[in-house]
């Protein structure tokens, strides 16, 4: 994408194929639209007259200029009642009219310059596409250059906005493709050359160095397939005289079967994206990178197959954690929360001070938040806190669960230290519970995502199929520790 960013000048001189102005609800013309009517000959006055153009939220209308105008087709585009308008509304109007617009080159004019950063996320977001196996590939058809427009100099928080939504487009991506084409081994070697671009510094863990030092559950997991499992760590030094670091873990479980304890055959091949977390990890720390926050983090992407073989891992095995831990894996389709408990001690160990983690990690968080929001568990109400309102800054709703002490019984074992399937009782709180033991006392949170992972529609910026959620909010949390 060729991004550019322009001091506001007068739209009607602004020369691009499309040109997009967004406006508030109203039943007139706005007062900002009256220069472009009078050199549209009232064409606009005529549309607000007549109900065509009411500033609805999403609402898009098209206007043909015919050498009017530099730009050859207006779109106005509708945020809704001006006092409920704010960044998110912006976002998803911005993502809805980017499936609309013609042409090579779009100029937006930004609403106001609080906005740009969202409209560009919006815009960038909602043009997103995939369709990367066809044996004919369809043209592709999106623009390819996107003007801001904006009264002051915006160009810091376009950027911003630039590097997040490719960080979410690659998230997606990524959780789109078939299980085939990204195993862990080729998903490693994938974070490696995305690491290494933008500066991070990368390493792998294959099955040898995963035996080695004891990552036990993850090596459970990942040895019933022919693939091996892989840990792979991301670090980025951007706060080197601070002794803060984030530490960030997804779970990339790049294929279910559920093993011994089987999925059902409606949704397996949906199982292909239960490796959502660690892509939106990998996309998030790019974007860190990229974008030079004052911070230290440390990525980590927990990579396996949850396959059936004669290695498989079985119902009521015993594995040592990383971290000494012995489990009792009585469930092999409660296999996330057994990966990412050892990625979650392996980065204490490497040094993080906070932890926050994205899986989509129980079916419960269906049945609790429907798909509306993914929920939050964690150790320290404050941090819970701070991350739920991370997620709120860039739109995406976390909602806390409870971590009352009670909830410790729910992976009590009599044969191990924990067990990692709690039966229906409080199953989304278990896995959170179940996490949080492997922090010990680093504040810690959790994010459960299975329910928004994918979408069944498009709709503002959210595209059908993968949503990348949970990318930009660690991305904010990054943001928030860095000030």
């Amino acid at each position: 994408m060729n991004l550019h960013v322009h001091k506001h000048t007068d739209l009607k001189t602004i020369a691009a194929d499309s040109l997009v102005v967004f406006y508030a609800e109203t039943s007139v013309l706005p007062t900002e639209l009256t220069a472009l009517d009078e050199v549209l000959g009232g064409e606009l006055q005529g549309l607000f007259a007549d109900g065509e153009a009411t500033g609805k939220a999403n609402s898009v209308t098209h206007v043909r200029t015919n050498g009017r105008i530099a730009a050859k087709h207006l779109y106005l585009v509708g945020v809704g009642k001006a006092d409920k308008v704010n960044a998110e509304v912006v976002r998803k109007a911005a993502g809805t009219v980017s499936r609309s617009v013609r042409g090579e080159s779009v100029a937006v004019s930004a609403l106001t310059c609080a906005y740009a950063g969202a409209i560009t996320e919006g815009l960038l977001m909602g043009r997103y596409v995939y369709h990367n196996h066809k044996s004919e590939p369809e043209a592709d058809k999106r623009y390819t250059t996107l003007h801001v427009y904006a009264e002051t100099d915006v160009s810091a928080a376009v950027e911003a906005a630039h590097f997040d939504a490719e960080a979410v487009n690659l998230a997606r991506d990524l959780t789109n493709t078939p299980a085939n084409l990204l195993d862990p081994v080729i998903f490693a070697d994938k974070a490696v050359e995305l690491g290494t671009e933008v500066g991070l510094e990368v390493e792998v863990l294959d099955e040898e160095k995963l035996q080695e030092l004891g990552l036990n559950l993850l090596w459970s997991v990942g040895k019933g397939s022919e693939i091996p499992p892989r840990l792979v760590v991301l670090r980025y030094n951007g706060a080197p005289d601070s002794k803060e670091v984030l530490g960030i873990v997804g779970k990339g479980v790049t294929f279910d079967t559920g093993g011994y304890i089987i999925k059902p055959e409606t949704g397996m091949g949906d199982m292909k994206t239960d490796m959502g977390g660690a892509a939106c990890v990998l996309g998030a720390m790019r974007s860190i990178a990229q974008r030079k926050l004052n911070v230290n983090a440390i990525g980590i992407l927990t990579l396996a197959e949850n396959m059936i073989s004669g290695s498989a891992f079985k119902p009521g095995d015993v594995a040592v954690a990383f971290n000494g831990k012995t489990v009792e894996m009585i469930d092999t389709d409660c296999e996330g929360r057994l990966v990412m408990a050892d990625g979650i001690a392996y980065v204490k160990h490497l040094g993080a001070t906070k932890i926050v983690d994205t899986a989509t990690l129980t079916g419960a968080v269906v049945v609790v938040l429907g798909s509306e929001a993914a929920s939050l568990y964690g150790n320290d109400d404050q941090w819970v806190e701070e991350v739920k309102q991370a997620g709120a800054e860039v739109g995406e709703r976390l909602f806390p669960l409870p971590n009352y002490p009670e909830y410790q019984k729910l992976i009590e074992s009599s044969i191990a230290d924990y067990i990692n399937y709690s039966y229906r009782n409080a199953a989304s709180i278990a896995g959170g519970v179940f996490l949080a033991a492997f922090a010990d006392d680093v504040p810690f949170v959790h994010i459960d995502m299975a329910n928004v992972s994918r979408a069944k529609k498009t709709s503002g910026y959210t595209i059908e199929e993968a949503t990348g959620f949970s990318t930009r909010s660690l991305i904010k949390v990054a943001e928030r520790l860095a000030k």
